[in-house]
């Protein structure tokens, strides 16, 4: 029984008021004097809350870290109390925060401090940029980092270790290109790895030689491995370092909530130690490599295991490479290469263990998210979710295809009938549009980042960008999902149009789609009562304004479970949270 008259604990009390609130907000009492005093107020604003009971609003109130109200300037000024602090949005444009379905969070993070090299335009600027880095850092220091794109260079070629080894005598060099599936290393870096004309390719992976038989420097998917390996260990202190960074980062773009694939045990240790000590302004679901799936299995871990602010519970896996790489696999070859139908990655060389791992993750209750880009890939993942479904009976599962983009014809259809989550990212689609006619050829295309089509066939998106291989943005992903221009300026009205997307079909999959993605649709995606207050306010009206100036909206502010995480100074930089 309650004792009122014994004290209630701060979070009861955060707990019942917003449960009362909730009441007040669909009954509309007359005496709403006895309302509690919100936290805080947002007013005078165009919010767009993605709730179907109520679209729009002009205002809405929190208590905690939850929304109490929603409703017009009138009705949510019954809120304000003594303490309420009021965000006064000055009719400016409110969305839910994004959830990025896919990114790279602690190699996005560390990105920041690391050599840029993806707008090189040759490699002689790709090579000066390089020594710069290694003008600034000790002898000895590895360079890391890169994202440079091969496609960006005036006359396109994959870069060499001749490119760069006369001016980084003293240290080893290892950067990827932009896509994650390829990446230069100097003669440095190869001997540390003991790779030479005589190692032979790793199952799943490239090694790139001239005539010669001589390496190049370039590594291609798990070729990678055998330099990554010898890549000093981040630590502690770098890693916490380099997530400080990327959190202010994330929240001045009004990111507010990312899934975090392929998260090791040390950066899982590292974002609990940032939660435990109130630095965390980041909703993270820290996905896990499908090859660890027994670690947390064994200790009872199910989806979506955790709290609002870390969650564990998903397994992410490889069936193949990347577009830019030529490793992502199709039915056909390549159109600029018909030596090539690509590669299945390491973790699929055996389809039958990929399957009982998979099937074995899948009775474990762990959620499945299986990076496929390339239409038979795709079409292999499918293949296997049908085969586990069967083996292990339906259940409410969100299985995930990460990146989903070459979707053979026949295949959009089982997405929506299994059903299948694809994971996408738009900013990918202007990207490679410059360039992916050429690869696959104009019929292939046409099933390419296939967002209208996906909805069209009823299936779910969940929108992201894949950070650090594009950046974490919101506003250059709506803009790409939109207009499909892409960045060369050759497809002003898009790369094969048919498939845009509407501004409001890509936030709902950028917030509500995401969070659905990872079983936190009752928690966030909506500006509705009972809801996280997440939250962005715009410096312009993305559904007002024209769709090619979508990418220059700045963030105004971001609020994060009513705690205000970012807000933009007059002279357009942040002011510090």
């Amino acid at each position: 029984m309650l004792d009122a008259t014994a004290p209630v604990a701060p979070s009861c009390l955060v707990l019942v008021a917003w449960i009362v609130a909730g009441a007040f907000a669909a009954s509309a009492p007359a005496h709403a004097d006895s309302r509690p005093g919100a936290d805080l107020v947002v007013t005078h604003a165009r919010v767009w809350t993605n709730d179907p009971a109520r679209p729009q609003a002009e205002a809405f109130a929190v208590i905690g870290e939850r929304i109490v109200a929603v409703g017009s300037n009138d009705e949510i000024a019954a809120w304000r109390g003594p303490a309420t602090r009021a965000l006064e949005a000055g009719g400016r444009r409110v969305l839910p925060g994004f959830d990025d379905a896919h990114v790279h969070l602690v190699d996005g993070s560390q990105r920041l401090t690391q050599v840029k090299l993806k707008d090189a335009d040759s490699p002689a600027e790709f090579a000066r940029r390089i020594a710069a880095q290694a003008q600034a850092l000790p002898a000895g220091e590895w360079i890391l980092g890169g994202d440079w794109d091969d496609q960006a260079f005036a006359a396109p070629r994959l870069p060499t270790r001749q490119d760069v080894d006369a001016l980084t005598p003293a240290h080893p060099v290892f950067v990827h290109r932009y896509d994650g599936h390829m990446a230069l290393a100097n003669s440095a870096a190869l001997r540390a790895a003991g790779v030479s004309a005589s190692t032979p390719d790793p199952a799943g992976g490239l090694i790139v030689r001239d005539a010669r038989g001589e390496p190049t420097g370039v590594l291609k998917d798990a070729a990678m491995g055998l330099v990554q390996a010898k890549v000093p260990p981040l630590g502690r202190e770098g890693r916490l370092r380099a997530l400080r960074e990327g959190l202010r980062y994330a929240a001045s773009k009004g990111v507010t909530s990312v899934q975090d694939m392929g998260s090791s045990a040390e950066d899982v240790a590292a974002y609990a130690e940032l939660l435990e000590r109130g630095e965390l302004t980041l909703r993270i679901h820290a996905v896990a490599s499908q090859l660890r799936w027994e670690q947390l299995a064994q200790v009872g871990l199910g989806r979506a295991f955790g709290s609002p602010w870390l969650r564990l519970g998903a397994v992410k896996g490889f069936a193949d490479g990347s577009l830019g790489s030529t490793t992502a696999l199709f039915f056909e070859p390549y159109a600029d290469d018909r030596s090539t139908r690509g590669l299945f990655a390491d973790e699929f060389q055996s389809l039958d263990a990929a399957g009982e791992r998979l099937q074995k993750a899948d009775a474990a209750g762990l959620q499945l998210c299986t990076h496929a880009i390339g239409d038979r890939a795709i079409a292999t993942v499918l293949d296997l979710y049908e085969a586990l479904i069967a083996q292990n009976g339906p259940r409410d599962r969100r299985l995930r295809i990460e990146h989903a983009q070459h979707i053979a014809a026949a295949d959009f259809a089982r997405f929506a009938r299994l059903p299948v989550i694809a994971s996408v990212q738009p900013y990918h689609a202007v990207d490679d549009g410059r360039w992916a006619d050429a690869r696959i050829g104009a019929e292939r295309a046409r099933t390419t980042y296939a967002f209208r089509s996906l909805l069209d066939a009823g299936a779910r998106l969940a929108i992201g960008t894949d950070w650090f291989v594009a950046d974490l943005d919101p506003m250059q992903t709506l803009q790409a999902a939109v207009t499909r221009a892409t960045l060369d300026g050759r497809h002003p009205q898009g790369w094969i149009p048919e498939q845009k997307i509407t501004v409001a079909e890509a936030i709902a999959a950028y917030t509500e789609g995401s969070a659905y993605a990872e079983f936190q649709e009752h928690e966030k995606g909506r500006l509705a009562p009972g809801r996280l207050a997440d939250f962005v306010v715009l410096s312009e009206d993305v559904f007002a304004i024209p769709a090619h100036r979508i990418g220059s909206v700045k963030v105004e502010t971001t609020v994060v479970g009513g705690r205000v995480v970012y807000e933009r100074a007059p002279n357009g930089g942040p002011t510090g949270h």
